[in-house]
This record gives C-alpha cells, sequence and structure tokens, in this order.
C-alpha cells in the first residue's frame, strides 16, 4: 500500500512535461535507450519551440527518430473505424505501465469535477486554480482545446516521409483533455500492412504556457481495407477562421509553427494555428485526402461496378460532367464508360477488378483530349462527397458489478482484504486505502463484500 502510494507521488511531482499520445507502435515508448523500457518516462510529452527542422523533425531532438518501437508493435487504424488511444502526461498514467494501476478518466492519474475549468480571473488557465494542476493541458477547460491530429504516410523508410506526403487523416476536437480519446478513420483510406507505414500524432495548444507544438512517432498499418484510392499530395493549411472560403481544400500537410526553420504556416497577429475549422481541418475523418481519380475497372451487365446510370447529360460526355451529376445526385463515386456512358454508386469498386489504366482508352464524346473508359471498362473517379464527418468522443467504460473482478476472499465490511474490480491479487491489499481509490458498500448481491472503486 505504501510502496503504490510513494510510486503515485513520485510520479506527479515529477511529471513536469505535457502530453503525447501512449499507444502501441510508439517511438521511444520506454525512453531513449532501446535497452531500457522505462514504464515512468514522459520522454515524448516534451514539446518543440524554436528547433531547426532537422531537430523538431520526428522528435529527433531526443533521438526518437531512431528509437522505433518493440518488435512487431504497429498502430492499427481500421479503414472505415475509430482508433482509441490514451494521452497523457506519462506513460505511468496509461495502460501500458503499471499494469495499468495508475490510470483514471484523466490525463495526469487524477480525478477531476467533470466541469473542470480555469478561474475566472486573470488569464483563467487550470494551472491557476488553487490546486496548481491541469497546466501540461495548455488549456482554460475543455472547449477551449485546441484539438489533435493524426497523419499518415505511406512510407516504411523514414527517410522518405515529408511535409507532402504526409498527410493528416484525423481531428479530435477539444482535445487533448481526458485520457481516452477517439479517433476516426477514412473508410477509403488504402491498406499498409503492419509497421509499414509511418504516423504521427500532433498537438498545438492556445495560450496557458509556451507557444509550441507537438509532433510524435508511430510505426502503423491500415488493417480491414481493400481500398485502391491514393492520398494526395499534402498542402500547407492556411489560417481562414475570418474567411471559409480561403481554407484549403484536400489533403493537408501537419501544422509547422514557432520553429526557428520549417515553419509551413503564417497567422495574422500571430495567432495560434489550431487543429480545427480556424485552419480547414474538421472533426473526425478528414474524407477529402485522396485523389480524385480511383482506377480503371472491369464492368459487367449484373452486377454494374456503380448501379446508378444517369442519362441525361448532353452536350457530349464529359469526365467533369459526370462527377458533377453524380455528386449533385448525392453519390460518393462516379463513373465514365464506353465515351459516353455515366455511372454513380456509393460503394468502391472491388479491388480485384482493377485493371491498368490503359484499358480505359476511349476519348470522352464531349472531350478527345480526355479518356472515359471502354466497352466494359469503368473510369471511376470519387465526386468528393462523403458520409457526414462524425466525432463521438471516447467515454470511459462504466463500471457495474457484472465488471468487477473479486480476487480476494469474500470478507466483511471492514475486513483485512480488499476485492477490486481489475488487475491482479497482489493488489487487494496494497491498493487498500491509498487516494487513488475510495471505498464502497455495495447494494445488492454484494452487499457486505469489500470493494475498491475509482
Amino acid at each position: 500500500m505504501m510502496r503504490h502510494a510513494k510510486l503515485f507521488a513520485a510520479l506527479a511531482t515529477g511529471a513536469t512535461a505535457h502530453h503525447a499520445l501512449f499507444a502501441p507502435g510508439m517511438h521511444c515508448r520506454g525512453g531513449n535507450n532501446p535497452a531500457v523500457d522505462d514504464q515512468n518516462t514522459n520522454l515524448v510529452v516534451n514539446p518543440l519551440y524554436n528547433l531547426t527542422k532537422e531537430q523538431w523533425w520526428m522528435q529527433a531532438d531526443r533521438g526518437c527518430n531512431f528509437v522505433g518501437p518493440p518488435s512487431g508493435q504497429s498502430l492499427a487504424l481500421p479503414a472505415g473505424g475509430i482508433f482509441t488511444g490514451e494521452i497523457a502526461e506519462n506513460r505511468a498514467f496509461t495502460t501500458l505501465s503499471y499494469n495499468g494501476d495508475l490510470t483514471t478518466d484523466w490525463t495526469d492519474g487524477r480525478d477531476h469535477p467533470v466541469n473542470w475549468t480555469g478561474p475566472s480571473t486573470g488569464e483563467g488557465c487550470l494551472v491557476n486554480n488553487p490546486d496548481g494542476f491541469g497546466g501540461p493541458l495548455h488549456t482554460q477547460n475543455e472547449t477551449r482545446a485546441t484539438g489533435t491530429a493524426l497523419a499518415i504516410s505511406y512510407n516504411s523508410n523514414l527517410a522518405k516521409v515529408n511535409m507532402e506526403n504526409l498527410v493528416v487523416i484525423s481531428v479530435a476536437p477539444n482535445t487533448p483533455w481526458k485520457r481516452l480519446v477517439n479517433y476516426p478513420i477514412p473508410a477509403d483510406l488504402p491498406p499498409c500492412a503492419p509497421g509499414q507505414c509511418y504516423c504521427a500524432w500532433l498537438w498545438v495548444p492556445d495560450g496557458c504556457g509556451e507557444p509550441n507544438m507537438y509532433m510524435q512517432n508511430f510505426r502503423c498499418h491500415v488493417p480491414g481495407s481493400t481500398s485502391v484510392r491514393r492520398l494526395g499530395v499534402a498542402q500547407p493549411p492556411v489560417y481562414c477562421a475570418n474567411n471559409p472560403s480561403a481554407c484549403v481544400k484536400g489533403p493537408k500537410q501537419m501544422i509547422a509553427w514557432h520553429q526557428r526553420t520549417g515553419n509551413n504556416v503564417v497567422t495574422p497577429g500571430d495567432v495560434t494555428p489550431p487543429y480545427n475549422s480556424k485552419m480547414g481541418f474538421f472533426a473526425g475523418a478528414q474524407n477529402d485526402i485522396f485523389e480524385p481519380r480511383v482506377g480503371c475497372f472491369v464492368d459487367s451487365d449484373s452486377p454494374r461496378v456503380l448501379p446508378h446510370q444517369i442519362s441525361s447529360i448532353t452536350g457530349g460526355m464529359t469526365t467533369e460532367k459526370c462527377i458533377s451529376a453524380c455528386e449533385t445526385a448525392g453519390y460518393f463515386y462516379a463513373g465514365v464508360e464506353y465515351s459516353t456512358e455515366c455511372f454513380c454508386g456509393n460503394s468502391q469498386p472491388g479491388s480485384g477488378l482493377l485493371v491498368a489504366d490503359g484499358q480505359c482508352d476511349m476519348p470522352c464524346a464531349g472531350d478527345g483530349g480526355e479518356t472515359c473508359g471502354a466497352g466494359w471498362r469503368i473510369e471511376v473517379y470519387g465526386t468528393g462527397k462523403y458520409p457526414a464527418s462524425s466525432y463521438t468522443p471516447a467515454v470511459s467504460p462504466v463500471l457495474t458489478t457484472s465488471t468487477w473482478l473479486y480476487l480476494c476472499p469474500e470478507v466483511q465490511w471492514g475486513g483485512s482484504c480488499e476485492n477490486i474490480r481489475v488487475g491482479h491479487a497482489e493488489k487487494c491489499v496494497s491498493l487498500a486505502g491509498t487516494d487513488l481509490y475510495k471505498r464502497v458498500r455495495s447494494a445488492g448481491p454484494d452487499m457486505g463484500r469489500c470493494v475498491l472503486f475509482r
């Protein structure tokens, strides 16, 4: 019991850093010494500020560009699904350390009010509260948290990863805040084998501390995808809070800001460039990151690759006319075939039907300078429409009696052995009485048991 309490106290007083995403596949998981697995490391959470690009790129300033994840570990980003990760001040406050003993709903291993906010006077930052906690979050409250992002590059050789092929794919608004965070992944993200892609976790806080940025490294992969789409070339985002028409459309680069070299954004009055609509990012999956053309596919009478035909196009078929007609009709994909035909659909053609581009070689009836498929060959494009992007905040698991694990013998209230909901038998005694847990007396069938409850 005393060992556990002292450990938490040491971590709490020693955690002077900021935040990072902790998940399988991360670089410097145990620090920057590959021979040591430090469960109490906060190396990756330290921010990047006023550095040369050679220093801040991939956290080279601390050697994390060379210290990859343990063998066989890779961050899984399920196409069309959600990746749930853990943001924390220290690895110790995640499930990657100490069997999760020090985790709570929050990033610092403590408990805080649901409506946690800074004082109404002064700058109003969390750290200005009497308890002094919350400084590493760089915010006044949840609504002021600027958002964090994930980006991916389809390169296994880190020397080939650059700003143009590292594309932001998902944004979690109003984070960092609590430990668990959801990142929706675009459904059309093409497959990538374990460890064969590079991913980065990104954050630029707004106020309440040094105006810095964060870029953290992962080896990653994309399971469950049959997509043949290609990511477009990432462009620098533009501050567009007061002029939405100026927002950059399509694939965007990470934000590089307040560094000695390598910056890619300039904001009016040095306003913080966040990962939200002020910089052209939207909550959830960034579905506008792909090249318009999907590919050339084999078609057939039954079933059609794209099932809905548009017959109202006049003046000769072009790819632009077909794409526009399908977009107006609400479809996600458009396809031109046999020089004059236009089809629409909401499902990407199967990768088994993909053929060489040269098989789609018939000139468009309305523009001989572009091709419109061929006989039973359909040239497919994305229309730019996708299912509405959505973001659902991660919710901590609800504790019910069915999820409690009673690993100690049943005793009456006040006994010497405490029951706990998670973990190992040796924690039953060691956790009893610490300030991390509250002892509660359950009702119903559990009456009389000693239970430790966060």
